[in-house]
């Protein structure tokens, strides 16, 4: 595989225009609201007018890796004169999350997570009376989001629990590496999923495995998801259970998900696009006046 060079990444060679490219879409002057997210989003508690978010709403830019598109959205968006909302991270400071999982984990999930969880919320709703569910994100990383009573209940995060096709959780051998000096944590996390075991930068690869070595790092994701899932069981009796994220949806991961776990609610696949939809759901329902989100509050 060749060498990245300089402006292989998106952050690097993205001439981003926003606005430009929103407006392909529907004229400016008719957009009420935005909602949107930003990095973790740990900085703040509440759906927020982003006008009042500090630093981006972020307490530190060091964990991952940084494109830098995501900063130019977010100054577009700011700069522009809309409206808008920044959607928070689930962390210790959401006081709506089960204090148990705030005193065990300084962070939950990311801002795209509280809005694919509402999505997914709204579309299971549509077909049945589901006030509890499991939601597993699984795409590069996984996140799993457990919803009881009509409030996110707690959530492990990519860097806690199941690994997803590149990232994953620091076990013992690569939490000594990083003492070696051989890498960062953060760069640890970024080796950490199926890739440990099969490496490669295409994730299809695992996901439509063409040998042996390939198919166990699929094996692999697909039984921490469900150590994942199972594991939420102790604490919500779900109504339904959501699989969505790029690699969730996909067939080699969703049917072996849903043959484990059907029987005990009904299963519902969701597109990879509901952060996204979630996002503009939750500046549509602030609008309509709403102001809990999941049990999230609503600053604006």
């Amino acid at each position: 595989m060749p060498r990245k060079k300089k402006g292989d990444n998106l952050g690097d060679n993205l001439d981003l225009q926003v606005l430009k490219e929103i407006s392909g879409h529907i004229p400016l002057e008719k957009i009420e609201l935005v909602g949107m997210t930003y990095s973790m989003g740990d900085a703040f508690s509440k759906i927020t007018d982003i006008r009042k978010v500090k630093g981006r709403g972020v307490n530190s830019e060091k964990a991952g890796e940084k494109a830098g598109v995501g900063t130019r959205v977010f100054d577009e968006i700011r700069r522009s004169g809309l409206k808008a909302v920044l959607i928070p991270g689930l962390h210790r400071g959401v006081k709506s999350l089960d204090r148990r999982f705030r005193a065990l984990y300084s962070h939950c999930a990311s801002g795209e997570n509280l809005s694919l969880s509402y999505h997914s919320y709204l579309e299971v709703n549509k077909k049945k009376d589901a006030k509890n569910m499991i939601i597993s994100d699984i795409s590069s990383n996984t996140v799993t989001i457990g919803i009881r009573d009509g409030a996110i209940f707690g959530a492990i995060d990519a860097c806690l629990g199941a690994i997803g096709t590149s990232h994953g959780p620091l076990d013992l051998e690569f939490i000594r590496r990083v003492d070696k000096g051989e890498f960062s944590a953060t760069r640890a996390y970024y080796l950490a999923g199926a890739k440990k075991i099969f490496n490669t930068a295409d994730p299809n690869k695992i996901l439509e495995p063409e040998n042996e070595v390939a198919q166990l790092a699929l094996d692999a994701l697909i039984l921490s998801v469900k150590m994942e899932i199972f594991g939420f069981l102790a604490v919500v009796k779900p109504d339904a259970f959501v699989i969505t994220g790029s690699a969730g949806v996909h067939k080699n991961v969703f049917e072996p998900l849903k043959d484990s776990i059907e029987e005990i609610a009904p299963v519902f696949k969701i597109d990879r696009f509901a952060p996204a939809r979630g996002g503009a759901e939750i500046a549509r329902d602030i609008l309509n006046g709403k102001k809990d989100f999941l049990g999230v509050k609503v600053d604006y």
